[in-house]
Protein backbone atom coordinates (compact mmCIF):
# COMPACT_ATOMS: atom_id res chain seq x y z
CA UNK A 1 0.00 0.00 0.00
CA UNK A 2 1.13 3.55 -0.62
CA UNK A 3 1.74 5.46 2.54
CA UNK A 4 1.19 2.70 5.08
CA UNK A 5 3.76 -0.05 5.23
CA UNK A 6 3.14 -3.67 6.07
CA UNK A 7 3.77 -3.07 9.76
CA UNK A 8 0.67 -0.91 10.20
CA UNK A 9 -2.44 -2.88 11.24
CA UNK A 10 -4.92 -0.77 9.26
CA UNK A 11 -6.28 -2.23 6.05
CA UNK A 12 -4.11 -1.08 3.12
CA UNK A 13 -5.93 1.44 0.99
CA UNK A 14 -8.69 1.87 3.58
CA UNK A 15 -10.09 5.17 4.78
CA UNK A 16 -8.34 5.02 8.15
CA UNK A 17 -5.01 4.21 6.54
CA UNK A 18 -5.33 7.14 4.14
CA UNK A 19 -6.39 9.43 6.98
CA UNK A 20 -3.36 8.41 9.04
CA UNK A 21 -1.11 9.03 6.05
CA UNK A 22 -2.56 12.51 5.57
CA UNK A 23 -2.11 13.30 9.27
CA UNK A 24 1.49 12.14 9.14
CA UNK A 25 2.24 14.39 6.16
CA UNK A 26 0.48 17.34 7.82
CA UNK A 27 2.53 16.96 11.00
CA UNK A 28 5.71 16.67 8.93
CA UNK A 29 4.88 19.93 7.16
CA UNK A 30 4.11 21.67 10.47
CA UNK A 31 7.31 20.40 12.06
CA UNK A 32 9.51 21.49 9.15
CA UNK A 33 7.76 24.88 9.00
CA UNK A 34 8.59 25.46 12.67
CA UNK A 35 12.16 24.27 12.10
CA UNK A 36 12.67 26.76 9.26
CA UNK A 37 10.79 29.64 10.87
CA UNK A 38 12.88 29.50 14.05
CA UNK A 39 15.99 30.45 12.07
CA UNK A 40 14.50 33.68 10.70
CA UNK A 41 16.13 36.64 12.52
CA UNK A 42 12.82 38.43 13.15
CA UNK A 43 11.07 35.29 14.38
CA UNK A 44 14.09 34.37 16.52
CA UNK A 45 14.07 37.84 18.08
CA UNK A 46 10.35 37.58 18.78
CA UNK A 47 10.84 34.17 20.43
CA UNK A 48 13.63 35.53 22.62
CA UNK A 49 11.59 38.56 23.67
CA UNK A 50 8.23 36.85 24.21
CA UNK A 51 7.80 33.79 26.39
CA UNK A 52 4.30 33.22 24.99
CA UNK A 53 5.59 32.88 21.43
CA UNK A 54 8.33 30.57 22.65
CA UNK A 55 5.76 28.36 24.37
CA UNK A 56 3.60 28.29 21.24
CA UNK A 57 6.52 27.04 19.17
CA UNK A 58 7.45 24.52 21.86
CA UNK A 59 3.94 23.10 22.23
CA UNK A 60 3.40 22.83 18.48
CA UNK A 61 6.70 20.98 18.13
CA UNK A 62 5.78 18.78 21.10
CA UNK A 63 2.46 17.79 19.49
CA UNK A 64 4.28 16.80 16.30
CA UNK A 65 6.82 14.76 18.23
CA UNK A 66 4.11 12.99 20.23
CA UNK A 67 2.37 11.98 16.99
CA UNK A 68 5.65 10.74 15.47
CA UNK A 69 6.42 8.79 18.66
CA UNK A 70 2.98 7.14 18.71
CA UNK A 71 3.35 6.24 15.04
CA UNK A 72 6.76 4.66 15.61
CA UNK A 73 5.68 2.75 18.73
CA UNK A 74 2.53 1.39 17.11
CA UNK A 75 4.47 0.19 14.08
CA UNK A 76 6.96 -1.48 16.43
CA UNK A 77 4.22 -3.19 18.44
CA UNK A 78 2.37 -4.63 15.45
CA UNK A 79 5.48 -5.51 13.44
CA UNK A 80 5.34 -9.23 12.50
CA UNK A 81 9.10 -9.49 12.92
CA UNK A 82 10.87 -7.22 15.40
CA UNK A 83 14.21 -8.19 13.90
CA UNK A 84 13.20 -7.01 10.43
CA UNK A 85 11.75 -3.85 11.95
CA UNK A 86 15.10 -2.88 13.44
CA UNK A 87 16.88 -3.72 10.20
CA UNK A 88 14.96 -1.12 8.20
CA UNK A 89 16.80 2.15 7.67
CA UNK A 90 13.64 4.27 7.55
CA UNK A 91 12.69 3.17 11.07
CA UNK A 92 16.06 4.29 12.40
CA UNK A 93 15.66 7.62 10.61
CA UNK A 94 12.28 8.06 12.31
CA UNK A 95 13.90 7.34 15.67
CA UNK A 96 16.76 9.77 15.00
CA UNK A 97 14.23 12.46 14.03
CA UNK A 98 12.37 12.37 17.35
CA UNK A 99 15.28 11.61 19.70
CA UNK A 100 16.73 15.19 19.75
CA UNK A 101 13.49 16.57 21.21
CA UNK A 102 13.69 14.35 24.28
CA UNK A 103 17.41 15.03 24.76
CA UNK A 104 17.00 18.76 24.20
CA UNK A 105 14.51 19.20 27.08
CA UNK A 106 16.99 18.60 29.95
CA UNK A 107 19.77 20.44 28.08
CA UNK A 108 17.67 23.50 27.30
CA UNK A 109 18.83 25.47 30.34
CA UNK A 110 22.43 24.25 30.18
CA UNK A 111 25.36 26.02 28.56
CA UNK A 112 25.97 23.37 25.90
CA UNK A 113 25.17 25.59 22.91
CA UNK A 114 27.16 23.43 20.48
CA UNK A 115 25.41 20.26 21.62
CA UNK A 116 22.01 21.91 21.18
CA UNK A 117 22.85 23.02 17.65
CA UNK A 118 23.96 19.52 16.72
CA UNK A 119 20.74 18.08 18.15
CA UNK A 120 18.61 20.61 16.31
CA UNK A 121 20.37 19.70 13.09
CA UNK A 122 18.97 16.17 13.42
CA UNK A 123 15.46 17.63 13.26
CA UNK A 124 15.90 17.98 9.51
CA UNK A 125 15.63 14.17 9.32
CA UNK A 126 11.88 14.53 9.85
CA UNK A 127 11.49 15.49 6.20
CA UNK A 128 12.76 12.01 5.29
CA UNK A 129 9.58 10.54 6.79
CA UNK A 130 7.86 11.54 3.55
CA UNK A 131 9.78 8.76 1.77
CA UNK A 132 7.57 6.20 3.50
CA UNK A 133 4.50 7.58 1.73
CA UNK A 134 5.86 7.51 -1.84
CA UNK A 135 6.56 4.39 -3.85
CA UNK A 136 8.51 6.45 -6.36
CA UNK A 137 10.91 7.78 -3.72
CA UNK A 138 11.44 4.29 -2.33
CA UNK A 139 12.08 3.09 -5.88
CA UNK A 140 14.73 5.79 -6.35
CA UNK A 141 16.51 4.67 -3.18
CA UNK A 142 16.42 1.06 -4.32
CA UNK A 143 17.84 1.99 -7.73
CA UNK A 144 20.63 4.02 -6.10
CA UNK A 145 21.43 1.06 -3.87
CA UNK A 146 21.63 -1.22 -6.91
CA UNK A 147 23.78 1.33 -8.77
CA UNK A 148 26.64 1.48 -6.26
CA UNK A 149 29.19 0.48 -8.90
CA UNK A 150 28.04 3.16 -11.31
CA UNK A 151 28.05 5.78 -8.56
CA UNK A 152 31.54 4.69 -7.50
CA UNK A 153 32.66 4.99 -11.13
CA UNK A 154 31.16 8.48 -11.25
CA UNK A 155 33.00 9.52 -8.07
CA UNK A 156 36.31 8.09 -9.30
CA UNK A 157 36.04 9.85 -12.67
CA UNK A 158 35.06 13.07 -10.95
CA UNK A 159 37.97 12.88 -8.48
CA UNK A 160 40.47 12.15 -11.26
CA UNK A 161 39.23 15.11 -13.25
CA UNK A 162 39.31 17.43 -10.23
CA UNK A 163 42.93 16.59 -9.35
CA UNK A 164 44.14 16.60 -12.96
CA UNK A 165 42.53 19.82 -14.16
CA UNK A 166 43.06 21.54 -10.83
CA UNK A 167 46.79 20.89 -11.03
CA UNK A 168 46.96 22.03 -14.66
CA UNK A 169 45.06 25.22 -13.88
CA UNK A 170 47.31 25.98 -10.91
CA UNK A 171 50.52 25.85 -12.95
CA UNK A 172 48.94 27.92 -15.73
CA UNK A 173 47.53 30.66 -13.48
CA UNK A 174 50.04 30.88 -10.62
CA UNK A 175 52.29 33.41 -12.40
CA UNK A 176 49.44 35.66 -13.50
CA UNK A 177 49.13 39.06 -11.75
CA UNK A 178 46.50 39.09 -9.00
CA UNK A 179 45.94 35.38 -9.49
CA UNK A 180 43.78 33.67 -6.88
CA UNK A 181 45.08 30.22 -7.81
CA UNK A 182 47.64 30.26 -5.01
CA UNK A 183 47.51 26.51 -4.32
CA UNK A 184 46.51 23.27 -5.99
CA UNK A 185 43.86 22.80 -3.31
CA UNK A 186 42.17 26.05 -4.29
CA UNK A 187 42.49 25.16 -7.96
CA UNK A 188 40.80 21.83 -7.19
CA UNK A 189 37.90 23.79 -5.71
CA UNK A 190 37.64 25.62 -9.06
CA UNK A 191 37.62 22.23 -10.81
CA UNK A 192 34.87 20.95 -8.51
CA UNK A 193 32.65 23.94 -9.27
CA UNK A 194 33.38 23.83 -12.99
CA UNK A 195 32.97 20.08 -13.46
CA UNK A 196 29.62 20.17 -11.69
CA UNK A 197 28.58 22.95 -14.15
CA UNK A 198 27.60 25.19 -11.22
CA UNK A 199 30.08 28.00 -11.84
CA UNK A 200 29.92 30.20 -8.73
CA UNK A 201 32.28 32.73 -10.30
CA UNK A 202 34.31 33.18 -7.11
CA UNK A 203 37.40 31.75 -8.84
CA UNK A 204 38.08 31.92 -12.55
CA UNK A 205 41.09 31.94 -14.95
CA UNK A 206 42.28 35.20 -16.47
CA UNK A 207 44.89 34.01 -19.00
CA UNK A 208 44.07 32.74 -22.48
CA UNK A 209 45.50 29.24 -21.85
CA UNK A 210 43.55 29.07 -18.59
CA UNK A 211 40.31 29.97 -20.35
CA UNK A 212 40.96 27.33 -23.00
CA UNK A 213 41.56 24.70 -20.32
CA UNK A 214 38.39 25.84 -18.55
CA UNK A 215 36.38 25.39 -21.76
CA UNK A 216 37.78 21.88 -22.22
CA UNK A 217 36.93 21.04 -18.60
CA UNK A 218 33.32 22.15 -19.04
CA UNK A 219 32.91 20.06 -22.20
CA UNK A 220 34.58 16.91 -20.85
CA UNK A 221 32.77 17.12 -17.53
CA UNK A 222 29.38 17.01 -19.28
CA UNK A 223 30.47 13.90 -21.21
CA UNK A 224 32.06 12.11 -18.25
CA UNK A 225 29.15 12.86 -15.91
CA UNK A 226 26.56 11.79 -18.46
CA UNK A 227 27.99 8.32 -19.12
CA UNK A 228 27.36 6.77 -15.67
CA UNK A 229 24.09 8.67 -15.28
CA UNK A 230 22.63 7.03 -18.40
CA UNK A 231 23.15 3.62 -16.79
CA UNK A 232 21.44 4.76 -13.59
CA UNK A 233 18.53 6.29 -15.51
CA UNK A 234 18.07 3.09 -17.56
CA UNK A 235 17.99 1.04 -14.35
CA UNK A 236 15.38 3.37 -12.90
CA UNK A 237 13.24 3.12 -16.05
CA UNK A 238 13.47 -0.68 -15.99
CA UNK A 239 12.59 -0.82 -12.28
CA UNK A 240 9.69 1.59 -12.80
CA UNK A 241 8.28 -0.54 -15.61
CA UNK A 242 8.61 -3.66 -13.44
CA UNK A 243 6.73 -1.86 -10.68
CA UNK A 244 3.87 -1.03 -13.07
CA UNK A 245 3.64 -4.54 -14.56
CA UNK A 246 1.78 -6.15 -11.61
CA UNK A 247 -0.91 -3.44 -11.79
CA UNK A 248 -1.26 -3.93 -15.54
CA UNK A 249 -1.45 -7.70 -15.12
CA UNK A 250 -4.17 -7.32 -12.50
CA UNK A 251 -6.14 -4.99 -14.76
CA UNK A 252 -5.69 -7.26 -17.79
CA UNK A 253 -6.70 -10.31 -15.77
CA UNK A 254 -9.90 -8.65 -14.63
CA UNK A 255 -10.75 -7.59 -18.17
CA UNK A 256 -10.13 -11.07 -19.59
CA UNK A 257 -12.15 -12.62 -16.77
CA UNK A 258 -15.05 -10.25 -17.42
CA UNK A 259 -14.82 -10.96 -21.13
CA UNK A 260 -14.95 -14.72 -20.60
CA UNK A 261 -17.94 -14.36 -18.30
CA UNK A 262 -19.69 -12.22 -20.92
CA UNK A 263 -19.06 -14.81 -23.64
CA UNK A 264 -20.48 -17.56 -21.46
CA UNK A 265 -23.46 -15.70 -20.04
CA UNK A 266 -24.34 -13.27 -22.79
CA UNK A 267 -23.39 -14.92 -26.10
CA UNK A 268 -23.24 -18.47 -27.42
CA UNK A 269 -19.90 -20.14 -26.74
CA UNK A 270 -18.29 -22.94 -28.72
CA UNK A 271 -20.34 -25.34 -26.68
CA UNK A 272 -23.53 -23.30 -27.25
CA UNK A 273 -23.81 -23.94 -31.00
CA UNK A 274 -26.93 -24.93 -32.89
CA UNK A 275 -26.67 -28.50 -31.65
CA UNK A 276 -26.55 -27.32 -28.07
CA UNK A 277 -29.39 -24.89 -28.55
CA UNK A 278 -31.59 -27.45 -30.35
CA UNK A 279 -30.51 -30.93 -29.32
CA UNK A 280 -31.86 -33.73 -31.59
CA UNK A 281 -34.78 -35.75 -30.24
CA UNK A 282 -34.69 -39.48 -29.97
CA UNK A 283 -37.92 -39.76 -31.99
CA UNK A 284 -36.39 -38.14 -35.05
CA UNK A 285 -33.39 -40.43 -34.96
CA UNK A 286 -35.64 -43.45 -34.61
CA UNK A 287 -37.54 -42.40 -37.66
Amino acid sequence: SSGINAEWPLRPGGILAKLWMVLDVVFIVISMTLFIAETDPKVEQTINESKEVEQIFFYLDAVCIIFFTIDLLLRLIVAPSKQNFFKRTLNWLDFAAILPFYIEIPLKDSSGITALRVLRLFRVLRILKVIRHSKQLILILQVLKQSCRELLLLVVMWAMGVVTFGSIMYYIEEDQPDSEFNSILKACWWAVVTMSTVGYGDLYPTSVPGKLVGSVVVFLSMVFMALPMTIIVSKFSRAYEEMKEPHQMVGGGLESQQGSQLSINGKPDVESGPDKLHPPSHNSTAL
